[in-house]
């Protein structure tokens, strides 16, 4: 037991964070019920608002994506996405690094999005027009 104890303290003192950020919520599947995000949140794959249901983006939260030709957030409910100019919404792929798909609204969802950057989506905004709103949004 007392050889244990002092390998147990080295690894709790020298051990080093996988990644230069260290998301802690990481999100993928369902929303099932309305949902407000802040943040630095990660999309590990892809999130789908369902019908009936609101997905809230609060002011300065970071949304990271796996990097992933498929990862984005499918919206057939409401995205509401609103920033400020002072503390807007980054949509940025994990570590700065690849791209990932966008967002996606089906022929029953919606959105509002606002002052906020999308960096290296290759699909960007998918959706119907009419039922997204975009003000002051910045694509890199």
């Amino acid at each position: 037991m007392k050889k244990f104890i002092p390998a147990l303290l080295l690894i709790l003192c020298f051990s080093v964070p996988a990644s230069a950020h260290s998301p802690m919520n990481r999100f993928w599947g369902e929303v099932p019920v309305d949902m407000d995000l802040s943040g630095d949140i990660l999309i590990v794959k892809t999130l789908t608002v369902p019908k009936g249901v609101t997905l809230t983006i609060e002011p300065g939260t970071i949304v990271r994506f796996e990097p992933s030709a498929n990862n984005g957030i499918v919206v057939s409910g409401r995205l509401v996405a609103v920033g400020t100019k002072d503390r807007p919404i980054q949509f940025i792929p994990k570590d700065g690094k690849g791209f990932w798909r966008g967002l996606e609204f089906t022929s029953g969802g919606q959105g509002n999005i606002e002052n906020c950057v999308m960096e290296h989506a290759q699909k960007r905004i998918i959706g119907p027009a009419g039922k997204v709103v975009l003000k002051e949004v910045k694509f890199q």
